[in-house]
């Protein structure tokens, strides 16, 4: 299943600050899709913590934000709207807030899956 999430940062300035992600509940993988304003890697792994979903570094697996009130389990399409929570972004020192925007629950085969090697 991939959720596609979008972080909203409180930004005062007059560009918002935003990221939009999409997280792999079968791989625990996520990838970012566009961003402004908030510095995330291309993409990392995802890993459930207490109370919150982590996205974590793909190289040293050190969490850079939280998902606070997100679990990966027992999402279901139908839930899709009321999903939302806030953000922290650990090293940013930055607080925002977390959507769900979709749940795609068809099975995606990568094109180039064989080029893709991830230490879990």
């Amino acid at each position: 299943m991939r959720l596609t999430i979008r972080i909203s940062g409180n930004s005062t300035s007059a560009q918002p600050s935003f990221a939009v992600l999409w997280l792999d509940t079968d791989e625990h993988l996520w990838s970012r899709e566009a961003h402004q304003g908030i510095d995330l890697p291309m993409w990392g792994k995802v890993t459930d913590v207490a109370g919150a979903v982590a996205l974590c570094s793909a190289d040293s697996g050190e969490a850079l934000c939280r998902l606070q009130g997100l679990s990966l389990s027992g999402l279901q399409p139908s839930t899709q709207e009321q999903e939302h929570g806030a953000a922290v972004l650990d090293k940013q020192s930055l607080r925002g807030a977390w959507r769900l925007q979709a749940i795609d629950t068809e099975s995606i085969r990568p094109e180039n899956r064989e080029f893709t090697v991830v230490t879990r």
